[in-house]
C-alpha cells in the first residue's frame, strides 16, 4: 500500500474526492477520501494506477471589486487615472469599467486594473463611475458608484464663424 497526501490549491471549498483504480480499459471505484481545510489523504493498493476523479468543482462565488481612484464626490477635468481591486475566490479575469452605465474603454484583464479617462469626452455635469469584475466561471460583480463631477474648461467657439450684425450696433475694433 501507498500513502498519498495532497493540497488542493486555487480551488473552491469542496469535501470529498473519489479514488478509483485503472486499467488499460476501465476505472474500478475504490473509496472516497475526505477533503479537510484543502487537504487529503488516502492509503491506495500497492502496484496500481489510479485517479482522483469525480471531483467537480462549480465556482458560483463572485469576485469583489471596488474602485479605488476617483474617490466618490471629486471634481474631475482632463486626464484622469480610474482604478479599482478587485479578488476573486479562483481569480479574476478581469474588470470593466462603467460611465453611467456604459462601458468605459476595453476592459482590463491584468492587475492592478486601471483606465485612462478623457473626461472631455462627457459633458460638464454629474456623472456616475463603477466597475464590473469577472471571473473564469462568468461571475460577474459590480462595484458600488461612485459619483463625480465633470468640470472641464468650455473651450472657444472655433475661429472663422461669420458674426452676424443687424446693423444697429456699434463695434470697434482692437489690435
Amino acid at each position: 500500500a501507498v500513502d498519498f497526501t495532497g493540497t488542493l490549491n486555487n480551488l473552491p471549498t469542496i469535501n470529498t474526492l473519489s479514488l478509483y483504480r485503472t486499467d488499460s480499459n476501465s476505472l474500478t471505484y475504490v473509496m472516497d477520501t475526505t477533503v479537510t481545510n484543502q487537504i487529503f489523504n488516502f492509503t491506495a493498493p500497492g502496484n496500481t494506477h489510479f485517479v482522483l476523479t469525480g471531483l467537480t468543482i462549480t465556482d458560483t462565488t463572485p469576485p469583489t471589486v471596488s474602485i479605488t481612484a476617483p474617490i466618490s464626490g471629486s471634481t474631475v477635468s482632463g486626464t484622469v487615472t480610474v482604478s479599482a481591486t478587485a479578488t476573486d475566490n479562483v481569480g479574476v479575469s478581469g474588470v470593466q469599467f462603467l460611465l453611467d452605465g456604459v462601458n468605459l474603454g476595453a476592459e482590463d484583464i491584468l492587475s492592478p486594473y486601471s483606465i485612462t479617462w478623457d473626461t472631455t469626452t462627457a459633458t460638464n455635469a454629474s456623472h456616475t463611475l463603477t466597475s464590473r469584475a469577472r471571473d473564469a466561471a462568468g461571475n460577474t460583480v459590480i462595484s458600488s458608484l461612485v459619483n463625480v463631477t465633470v468640470n472641464n474648461p468650455t473651450p472657444p467657439p472655433p475661429p472663422g464663424n461669420p458674426l452676424t450684425v443687424d446693423g444697429n450696433q456699434k463695434f470697434q475694433t482692437m489690435d
